[in-house]
């Protein structure tokens, strides 16, 4: 085999090749037309080629709409927040942040949310979450779950259709997070991006709050050693949704969130990771009435969803070892293979409609991680509020 020809195409890739579109040039891009309409289709058509969007309608981030996002914050715009984040491992600043959030359309009071979670993201736990968000060719997406105070002062949804259309908190907050994914990290997916097999719709926006209200139990926050005055956002990498439709009783909802969880796919059994049960508000009551606390609901699952290793092995799953945990393949031939490896690895919230019977289950592949919103609101953060109430820009 000759080397020569490798070695000179190479050799052109360092020195010789030049992308086929224009480089940008120095300053702010302007675009051209007759009409205002027409010089925003032109900045999408030129965005969407270079890969700086996630095929949607942009607002386009002008100097005057990024800096109204900037007083959302009191941190100089210039502030790098990570250099972490692969594969394009690139210092993501303060204004970079602007930017994408002012083209998810995003308000000024939701830059402390945001900032906060793309400063998880760049901790040493976010990073374990960050990897196959950006460079695997699985299909996983940014599930943000919002705690505390901050959910009810953005009005982010926690209720009816909280994953679904129609509020604006948790659009933009989850948009902003993903464009920040494409066009920080350079997790691109579609056209020749990265090479992720299906995708999922959660990459455009997965955003939410709990129901703090309607919950029989203590928070997400509160249960994970926050105070309950203080906000919290939680980043799991979520795989897709699975309702659980079903009445009372109790037993009836156990064994349904039990089916869901036995049918997970994955390549290695026991699960070493978190999974997240989104409970009803009337699933939550029904199971509380019936003696049950959110500590019972996981050990019972841990100790009840199961696999044999047969089945993982004729669905070409292998048996995990997590640190000896587990036993040795081939070991436990006959015998249930517990499905989430330690009861704290199901992640239990409350949060939907009041009384609907319909629940849902969204298998994970990754640890969870959890930060303060607190400290990344600004000094004016109560005029900043009062300015949101008054109407959109």
């Amino acid at each position: 085999m000759s080397w020569e020809p490798i070695i000179q195409e190479i050799v052109y890739g360092l020195t010789g090749w030049k992308s086929s579109v224009e480089d940008v040039q120095d300053g702010p891009l302007i675009f051209e037309a007759r009409t205002y309409q027409g010089a925003v289709d032109k900045m999408e058509d030129m965005f969407l080629s270079r890969k700086w969007s996630d095929g949607l309608p942009l607002v386009p981030p002008t100097r005057d709409r990024v800096d109204w996002l900037l007083t959302g914050t009191d941190l100089d715009p210039h502030e790098t927040l990570t250099r972490d984040f692969g594969p394009r491992f690139c210092p993501i600043r303060v204004r970079d942040v602007a930017v994408n959030a002012a083209m998810a359309g995003a308000r000024p009071e939701y830059m402390p949310v945001i900032l906060a979670t793309i400063k998880l993201l760049g901790s040493k736990d976010g990073l374990e979450v960050m990897y196959p968000l950006t460079q695997s060719q699985h299909s996983f997406a940014p599930v943000i779950i919002i705690n505390g105070p901050v959910a009810r002062e953005l009005d982010i949804n926690g209720s009816i259709g909280l994953m679904g259309p129609g509020n604006r908190a948790n659009a933009t907050i989850g948009r902003s997070i993903s464009l920040l994914l494409i066009n920080g990290a350079g997790a691109y997916a579609g056209q020749g991006g990265l090479p992720t097999t299906h995708s999922l719709p959660g990459r455009y926006t997965w955003c939410f709050a709990e129901n703090e209200e309607n919950s029989p139990w203590e928070p997400l926050h509160v249960e994970l050693g926050h105070e309950h005055p203080e906000s919290t956002v939680t980043v799991m990498g979520g795989r897709g949704t699975q309702a659980l439709m079903v009445s009372p009783p109790a037993t009836k909802i156990l064994n349904s969130i039990k089916r869901a969880l036995e049918g997970v796919t994955v390549t290695r059994y026991p699960i070493p990771w978190d999974q997240l049960l989104i409970l009803s508000p009337e699933h939550a009551r029904v199971l509380v009435r019936s003696g049950w606390s959110k500590a019972e609901i996981k050990r019972y699952l841990h100790e009840n969803a199961s696999i044999s290793e047969e089945e993982a092995v004729a669905a070409r799953s292998t048996l995990s070892k997590e640190k000896g945990e587990y036993p040795e393949k081939g070991s436990m031939i006959g015998r249930p293979v517990p499905v989430i490896a330690k009861p704290d690895h199901l992640v239990i919230i409350v949060a939907g409609a009041t009384g609907a019977n319909t629940s849902t289950f969204i298998p994970s592949i990754m640890k969870r991680v959890t930060g303060q919103i607190d400290p990344f609101k600004p000094a004016n953060w109560k005029e900043l509020l009062e300015e949101g109430r008054k109407g959109a820009r």
